[in-house]
């Protein structure tokens, strides 16, 4: 997955035509634009699920010791709490693209009101992957983006898949833009 020649794979293609038109600048170009892995609404819907597991098994156990009156009840509202928990995880899939270009790296969220969060590679000091358990569970990761002399967290792509790779394209990424800022050419053309 070298941004060199190669020719774009098909998510990267359906994510470059999410990219809004104006979040590139003059002479960018679009070197990787990604979607979360689907297992993202899965892993976000976790804490629903959680809850909905916990009201469950305590609907359950009562009712072995009391009348079932409201069971039927109970386990709708679970089954609620999975649906909620599981559109609202979609909605955020469904609004998150993640864009490496010649310049920045970009997160890109919402649907309605459409954010993003972006570093310049060149001032991008470290690019760290992670992976909470659940990530590591299902073969995906998170990349941090760290900037400035604290290192603060600029850009998050979360739960992203083959995140090794994308992590070696990011890097190349950034030696390329700070090469080409250092290069004579590269100093005038910034000017």
């Amino acid at each position: 997955m070298t941004p060199s020649a190669e020719p774009a794979s098909e998510q990267t293609q359906a994510a470059t035509s999410l990219v809004p038109a104006r979040l590139l600048q003059d002479g960018e170009i679009i070197i990787l634009a990604i979607k979360p892995s689907n297992w993202f609404v899965l892993i976000g819907s976790l804490p629903w699920l959680g809850s909905a597991a916990v009201v469950a098994i305590v609907a359950y156990v009562v009712s072995l010791f009391h009348a079932p009156a409201h069971q039927q009840v109970i386990w709708s509202l679970c089954a609620a709490a999975v649906l909620v928990g599981m559109m609202a995880a979609s909605w955020q899939w469904l609004g998150r693209t993640y864009v490496l270009t010649n310049r920045r790296i970009i997160a890109v969220r919402g649907l309605l009101r459409v954010q993003w969060v972006a570093a310049e590679l060149t001032d991008v000091e470290e690019v760290t992957p992670a992976a909470a358990l659940p990530e590591r569970l299902v073969g995906t990761g998170s990349i941090f983006c760290l900037t400035g002399p604290d290192r603060t967290a600029a850009v998050a792509w979360n739960t992203i898949s083959r995140p090794g790779e994308v992590h070696e394209v990011i890097l190349d990424a950034i030696d390329r833009a700070k090469r080409a800022s250092q290069s004579p050419r590269g100093r005038s053309a910034a000017r």
